[in-house]
């Protein structure tokens, strides 16, 4: 494997969506490109996935952006988007935010298993069952190879990257509608949010906290809300202990030492809703541009990541926000819907804070 700076070999680590689009992009580039996955096939955490994330995409855009063409079924306008303020249903208008369902995971129908057929097609190789744990395992990487790995302790530990522990539950289910929907909730007995996506047949479930979650408060959350209002259910939930990386202003990191980052590893995720698919894919393509100028891609990464901190901020306000002044979100919320277009304003100001996003080249 290379180990020299401009080596037409390449180390890629982690074949999740940042991963995966910087191969594939290094491999267009005339790379010879090896990719290292801790897990036995590409597609991110077998736990989580498959899973449908939802978030405000400019597909068009953002596609060019990568050199991939984002469609359904692996990227579909979310068509239904209820949203629950402490028991208050808002119907949300989802063109507004160009909210859209990412299937993720290993199904044919999942971006990353399109993204991992694009490589194949292009040249990459992967070694697969290879998990890289330790600092001294990330430290014999060769120069400039990628760090894609995503939400691991391992590899925040080992390059020292602060971060936030978290706690929840990870739903799935199949799916009876024929359209993708979403639902977010936020209650007194919900620590963070709950939500989940449906795309494609398949339901995503996540019940999020920053603190030990209580099996009474999930429980409930299941009965009154999962089932009583939106008639969803999941087949199957799993216990998750993770990480989040927001434990820190200026956290975003393009480069440590001399390899380079990328994902959410690299801290390329909005600190406010905690959307991640966007900059994993934005930071895939900036990862694979350090190879050929490192000055382009830094300045790339400032651009797309200089409302990180603005948007931990606003995030750590809200935390503080008690919950009696919380409850007065639905209706104010609601209220916002009968107006569109000065709705629309405030969001997009809100979502410069997922990295590229309104800012990705025409």
């Amino acid at each position: 494997m290379g180990g020299e700076y401009g080596s037409k070999e390449v180390v890629v680590v982690g074949a999740g969506l940042s991963g995966l689009t910087a191969a594939l992009n290094l491999a267009r580039d005339g790379k010879e490109v090896t990719v290292l996955e801790k897990y036995g096939r590409a597609g991110g955490i077998p736990l989580a996935h498959p899973a449908v994330d939802v978030t405000p995409m400019e597909p068009d855009k953002l596609g060019r952006f990568i050199g991939v063409e984002l469609k359904e079924p692996y990227v579909s306008f979310c068509r239904e988007f209820p949203v629950y303020f402490f028991g208050h249903k808002v119907d949300m208008n989802s063109e507004i935010i160009n909210l859209h369902c990412v299937e993720r995971g290993h199904r044919k129908t999942a971006l990353d298993h399109y993204l991992y057929e694009l490589c194949l097609e292009a040249g990459v190789k992967f070694e697969f069952d290879h998990p890289l744990v330790s600092q001294g395992d990330f430290a014999a990487l060769p120069i400039d190879s990628v760090i894609a790995t995503g939400l691991y302790f391992e590899a925040f530990e080992a390059l020292n990257m602060p971060y936030v522990k978290v706690f929840g539950y990870l739903g799935k289910g199949k799916y009876e509608k024929d359209y993708p929907t979403c639902s977010v909730w936020f209650h007194d007995y919900i620590l963070e949010y709950a939500y989940y996506g449906a795309a494609n047949g398949a339901i995503f479930c996540l019940y999020f906290a920053r603190e030990p979650v209580k099996e009474s408060e999930f429980d409930e959350f299941q009965e009154k809300m999962l089932m009583g209002q939106q008639g969803m259910e999941c087949q199957r939930w799993d216990y998750y202990e993770g990480l989040v990386p927001t434990a820190a202003f200026n956290t975003p990191r393009l480069f440590a030492g001399d390899k380079i980052l990328a994902g959410t590893l690299s801290g390329m995720i909005d600190p406010f809703a905690l959307f991640g698919v966007h900059g994993s894919l934005v930071s895939g393509k900036i990862a694979a541009i350090a190879h050929r100028d490192k000055a382009e891609a830094y300045a790339l990464f400032k651009e797309y990541t200089r409302y990180y901190n603005r948007n931990l901020l606003i995030r750590r306000v809200f935390n503080a926000t008690p919950i009696a002044i919380r409850k007065l979100m639905g209706p104010q919320i609601e209220f916002t819907q009968k107006y569109p277009q000065a709705f629309k304003k405030p969001m997009n100001d809100i979502f410069k804070g997922l990295p590229g996003y309104m800012r990705l080249p025409a």
